[in-house]
């Protein structure tokens, strides 16, 4: 299937209809971070939530996250 690029609050997803149904989705400057959803609000909210995790470990892993990754969250908020 085709992907496709969704500008999201200063952040880039790449995502990509799957076959069996639903979406598949990738946070294109933490290439790491994906998930699915059965429909494209979905995927991109579950993008989110994927993001806002990661950043949650990572501070708490002491490992350091762009601004721009930061702000893409926080703008979420």
């Amino acid at each position: 299937m085709d992907a496709f690029i969704v500008q999201d609050r200063g952040l880039t997803y790449r995502i990509e209809q799957v076959e069996e149904g639903g979406y598949f989705g990738q946070v294109v400057e933490l290439p790491t971070c994906i998930t699915e959803g059965l429909t494209l609000d979905e995927t991109i909210t579950n993008l989110r939530d994927a993001l806002a995790l990661y950043i949650e470990v990572a501070d708490e892993d002491g490992i350091e996250v762009s601004a721009p990754l930061r702000q893409g969250v926080a703008a979420a908020s």
